[in-house]
């Protein structure tokens, strides 16, 4: 391996930021590569190879995991939290308690241009910026920084993200915080900003959007809708299931390589929190359906376990169990599998358009699904007529 991150494989790097955070003479840029995604590019003439960015690489040095103590489905009784929530609603009423008490959280959100990147927020106005489910790698930038800096004011601090991400956090600061709250998400995989570019561009063209919901939960959580705000007040409106961009994002053509070999998948986790969807509420906990959608919560510290009881008089709860959260839903636990398909995927995005190849490639992916079927089938016959003699 090179002295420096530059030397680290896209498969292996996260695009973190760590390292773009960690770097005493900001001789680090990330830069985009071909598939729309940031990795780290050191400046040779400024860098003097003290390798503080190989120690605070999370691939390299992946931190301590907690393993869970308990886990939870809820959702919040105030409705519009609940509706304004990807799911139940579970991290805007943490947040809420952390700016209370004259906290800060970061979280992911867009900006004017509609690209995302995490930001720090210190009122409840703004928390609506950061809530919600968004199906994009978002750009860390400096804000590990920005969180080192206010820990060491004695400032609670949020911050939610990805479990990579998380780690990446946890390798730059190299030291425990009890002013450090740790949330991460279940995450399937993330997909490229550049992919997410340039779709809008191919759907809006100069009609520019202004704000983007990835979950509005208004016919349920089972049947949600991606709704863009353009610049002339109107919404367009994609089902989820629809969506061209969502279907890309699901078959895993435009995911980063190293959610491929994601070291962080698990129950046990870097951060206190994790949350997610409670997809098995119906075989495990029916008392506890709800058609706008139900957190599922696990816990990993006693930190973690103090802010989420804080909460308990907002929430309606009950107890679970980690298994049951991971049965229906395998990103907890699973990395994702990579394929032909991705590689056809960037053969072809320089010459059509995103919509065209997803289509395509799931057609593909179609006829090589009923072919195996009928492979599979004819094998079975074979092998009844050879019993039956």
């Amino acid at each position: 391996m090179s002295c420096n991150i530059s030397g680290l494989k896209k498969e292996k790097c996260y695009g973190c930021y760590a390292c773009y955070n960690i770097c005493p003479l900001n001789a680090i840029d990330m830069l985009e590569d071909e598939e729309g995604f940031e990795y780290p590019k050191v400046n040779e003439e400024k860098c003097i190879n003290c390798k503080r960015c190989l120690r605070a690489c999370p691939s390299i040095n992946p931190p301590h995991v907690n393993s869970d103590t308990a886990a939870y489905a809820c959702y919040a009784k105030n409705q519009e939290e609940h509706m304004s929530s990807s799911s139940g609603g579970i991290f805007a009423i943490i947040a809420r308690k952390i700016l209370k008490n004259k906290g800060m959280v970061f979280g992911a959100a867009f900006d004017n241009q509609m690209q995302l990147g995490h930001i720090s927020i210190e009122d409840n106005n703004e928390l609506y910026k950061v809530k919600g489910t968004k199906y994009i790698q978002s750009s860390i930038g400096t804000t590990f920084v920005k969180v080192k800096e206010n820990l060491k004011k004695g400032r609670m601090i949020l911050f939610s993200g990805t479990p990579c991400q998380i780690a990446g956090l946890k390798a730059f600061l190299n030291e425990d915080y009890d002013n450090l709250l740790c949330v991460d998400l279940i995450c399937h995989g993330v997909p490229s900003p550049g992919v997410w570019k340039r779709y809008l561009k191919e759907q809006f063209g100069s009609n520019k959007v202004i704000s983007m919901q990835f979950r509005n939960k208004t016919r349920g959580i089972n049947d949600v809708t991606l709704d863009y705000t353009l610049t002339n007040g109107s919404v367009f409106r994609e089902r989820y299931k629809e969506s061209s961009y969502i279907q890309g994002f699901i078959n895993n053509y435009y995911v980063r390589p190293s959610c491929f070999e994601c070291k962080f998948k698990g129950i046990d986790r870097c951060s206190d929190i994790t949350i997610g969807d409670f997809w098995s509420l119906k075989e495990f906990h029916p008392e506890m359906l709800n058609q706008y959608g139900v957190s599922s919560v696990i816990i990993h510290s006693k930190k973690g376990e103090r802010w989420f009881k804080d909460c308990l008089d907002q929430l309606v709860y009950c107890v679970a169990k980690t298994e049951e959260i991971a049965i229906w839903n395998e990103s907890l636990i699973n990395r994702i599998d990579k394929d032909y398909y991705r590689n056809q995927f960037y053969e072809m995005w320089n010459n059509k358009k995103i919509e065209e190849i997803v289509y395509e490639l799931n057609q593909s992916k179609i006829k090589t699904r009923n072919k195996q079927n009928k492979a599979i089938a004819c094998i079975k016959r074979i092998v009844r007529r050879i019993k039956n003699g």
